[in-house]
């Protein structure tokens, strides 16, 4: 085969490549390529923190009897999470008991002699000094019996004090103490972040003029498969911590992740002009990305060249290379059996 004949049939291949049947014998769907404003983001490396943190101490001293939770759990307002035993509150309690008991029988004995000397009074048999001893008992007994309740009251308080409860919803995210230690008063039990919906972040110096309260950013989790959340500024603290800037957000829809877990913090830095097509509209073969440009009545499949082959949350993709603005684009209707 001479050279002049297999130029002749790499050119005709070329050709039945690119060229395609006339546009309206296929009836395809068309667009307009134009170029659009989009915003430029660069990942600014922050930590989540939580908004509040909440400590859990002993109010008294004692033996830890019971404890529920464990870094991690996540507990709700006013539950039982741990319970501190003084045992030598019991001994009191009971000892109070007894004593209680005893002057109750007193106080009911001298009741009875009040009575009796009341309608002996009233008979004249005894003197005014002998009604008024027996009037006299009686109230001391019952002031004593009140003040030894009111004993007993501030020991079972005391006791009370050992059922530790959580003060807020939120997740533990640190255990001091295990079941059977002994505690002290003032003790700390558990760290806790409570669970508001609100995120903290802790970004670098160098970004606090790019953080406005009202906000809206997008924040990503490289530890989550780079899933991505919008999340909007609440508050911007005027203090820098460590060198960083804290602010709060709120995240639509919530967001479950540790505390102190990076995430990247999309900061627009700038704005550009950019065609960006929708990804249905690119075929893709042998490992090159084509698209079908209207030339006059014909369509051809021409190559371009993708910022990033993943479409964005509307299904577009930005071209670098290929397009022009203006020109009008194809995608074909499968038809069956094709």
């Amino acid at each position: 085969m001479s050279m002049r004949q297999s130029t002749i049939i790499t050119l005709a291949a070329i050709g039945a490549f690119l060229t395609t049947t006339p546009s309206f014998a296929q009836s395809p769907t068309t667009l307009t390529v134009s170029k659009d404003v989009i915003t430029d983001y660069r990942p600014v490396v922050a930590r989540l923190e939580s908004s509040d943190t909440a400590t859990v101490r002993a109010r008294i001293a004692g033996i830890i009897v019971r404890l529920d939770i464990d870094e991690g759990t996540v507990v709700k307002k006013g539950q039982v999470i741990a319970t501190i035993r003084d045992e030598s509150l019991n001994p009191g309690i009971a000892a109070l008991d007894a004593k209680i008991n005893g002057i109750e029988k007193q106080l009911a004995q001298y009741k009875t002699e009040l009575a009796q000397a009341e309608k002996l009074f009233e008979r004249g048999f005894v003197a005014t000094t002998k009604r008024d001893q027996a009037r006299t008992a009686v109230d001391i007994t019952a002031k004593e019996l009140s003040g030894t309740k009111s004993q007993r009251s501030a020991l079972i308080a005391q006791r009370s004090k050992g059922v530790i409860h959580a003060p807020a919803d939120a997740r533990v995210t640190q255990v001091n103490v295990s079941k059977g230690s002994a505690v002290s008063p003032g003790e700390i039990i558990a760290n806790m972040a409570t669970l508001d919906g609100v995120v903290r972040l802790s970004l670098p110096e160098r970004h606090a003029g790019q953080i406005k309260e009202g906000e809206t950013i997008s924040l990503r989790l490289p530890a989550r498969g780079g899933e991505t959340h919008q999340a909007t500024i609440t508050k911007v603290y005027p203090e820098l911590r460590g060198g960083a800037v804290i602010a709060d957000a709120v995240v639509d829809g919530g967001l479950s992740a540790l505390v102190g877990e990076r995430v990247d913090v999309l900061a627009p830095v700038g704005e550009r002009l950019a065609l960006r097509i929708p990804k249905s509209f690119i075929t893709t073969r042998y490992g090159i990305d084509f698209v079908k440009v209207h030339v006059g009545e014909l369509i051809i499949n021409a190559p371009v060249t993708l910022a990033n082959p993943k479409a964005d949350a509307d299904g577009f993709v930005e071209v670098l290379a290929g397009l022009h603005d203006g020109d009008i684009i194809a995608i074909h209707t499968k038809k069956s059996g094709e």
